[in-house]
């Protein structure tokens, strides 16, 4: 009875512990869920503010920046063009100076001939610098290769310019066509020498690309063809100096020629004035004959294409008498062609000669078509055949 009271004891003691340890732990245990919560919120919350801070910094960057384009002008884009200008050369086309006069002509051979100098030198130049050092890269090769390259194209250009103009007008001075001679021989000197580099600059690239050590001989055979041409182009340059002399010098003469043609216009201008007529024709036949005469005279003096004063003497005498007889006998027609008589005398004594050959040409033209009455006579025969000047037989 003892031990039940004990044992009931002990197991209202326990339940009592026990009840109280589930309250303790129910006291101190967390709520998971209510704290996960609480951390979502906050993170969502921090996030959202930092969201709101990034955007206001973006705009207001934004903001600063259009502002700042607006008060700053858009700077203007540069654009660098590297280039490289050895030289300049112009070329007139062969059928372009093949029409050009004597005087042009000659401008272009003084150009020519100047821009062939000037390439030249300018591959000489470039030869010795690139033999400098006493030792040429392949980038230098290629360099001097094309200064060569134009120094022999405009070299070639200024041959086939001097050959056209002594083509054209052989008939020069002697003393134009031994400076015209003196400039081709230079320039080809001048070839030869362009072709020297031309070769040594070929067997130095040869040496370059095979990956071998230049050879001093080939250095200097370089620089040896560069000052041979330095040289030649001195010559030339000399020679073209004489060829400029030689055109001043026909130039001289030239004008020298026109003032005396202008003398002489002026004297026969004043001889023609007291030339009278010394045969008078006693009928239109014979002032016609004396037409045809006049036109043979002015047809001789106009051959060589010089008027001297025998020559003007002949045709203002003969035209006289032929215009003297057709004013007498002749009508309205021949009355004109007394008019061209009078005008290719004037044509002749003022060394007009296309004027006067084409004033000749009119009254040749003119005599056929007159009868013997001084009036156009009409064709009457197949061919515009017309009978002898002395009429049709009885």
């Amino acid at each position: 009875m003892k031990i039940f009271p004990r044992i009931l004891f002990l197991c209202l003691l326990l339940f009592a512990l026990a009840a109280c340890g589930r309250g303790r732990e129910s006291a101190n245990t967390p709520d998971v869920e209510a704290t996960v919560a609480a951390a979502v919120q906050a993170t969502t919350i921090a996030q959202t503010q930092t969201q709101a801070s990034i955007d206001a910094a973006v705009q207001a960057t934004a903001t600063a920046m259009t502002a700042s384009a607006a008060l700053t002008p858009a700077p203007t884009p540069i654009i660098i063009t590297t280039t490289e200008t050895v030289t300049e050369i112009v070329y007139v086309p062969q059928d372009v100076y093949v029409t050009m006069s004597e005087e042009e002509l000659e401008a272009l051979i003084d150009e020519s001939v100047a821009q062939a100098v000037a390439a030249t030198e300018a591959s000489a130049q470039a030869a010795s610098t690139a033999t400098a050092d006493d030792t040429v890269t392949s980038a230098e090769v290629e360099t001097v290769e094309v200064y060569v390259h134009l120094a022999e194209e405009t070299i070639a250009y200024a041959e086939e310019v001097l050959a056209t103009y002594g083509q054209l007008y052989a008939d020069s001075s002697a003393e134009m066509v031994a400076a015209l001679n003196g400039i081709e021989q230079e320039l080809a000197t001048l070839n030869q020498s362009a072709a020297s580099m031309a070769t040594s600059l070929e067997e130095i690239s040869t040496t370059l690309d095979a990956g071998l050590a230049l050879a001093e001989e080939s250095i200097a055979q370089l620089e040896n063809a560069a000052a041979e041409a330095q040289v030649t182009v001195d010559q030339v340059q000399a020679q073209a100096q004489v060829w400029q002399a030689s055109l001043q010098a026909q130039a001289d003469r030239a004008r020298s020629a026109q003032a005396a043609l202008q003398n002489q216009s002026a004297d026969f201008a004043a001889i023609i004035q007291t030339i009278q007529p010394q045969q008078i024709a006693a009928d239109l036949p014979a002032a016609l004959q004396m037409t045809r005469s006049f036109a043979e005279v002015a047809q001789r003096a106009l051959a060589d294409g010089r008027i001297d004063q025998n020559e003007i003497l002949d045709v203002a005498q003969a035209g006289a008498n032929a215009s003297a007889g057709l004013k007498s006998f002749g009508g309205p027609q021949l009355q004109a062609m007394a008019g061209g008589i009078d005008s290719v005398t004037g044509a002749l004594a003022r060394n007009d000669l296309p004027a006067a050959r084409q004033g000749l040409d009119g009254i040749n033209a003119q005599m056929p078509s007159i009868g013997s009455n001084g009036v156009p006579a009409a064709p009457s025969r197949p061919g515009n055949i017309q009978p002898p000047a002395g009429g049709r037989r009885p």
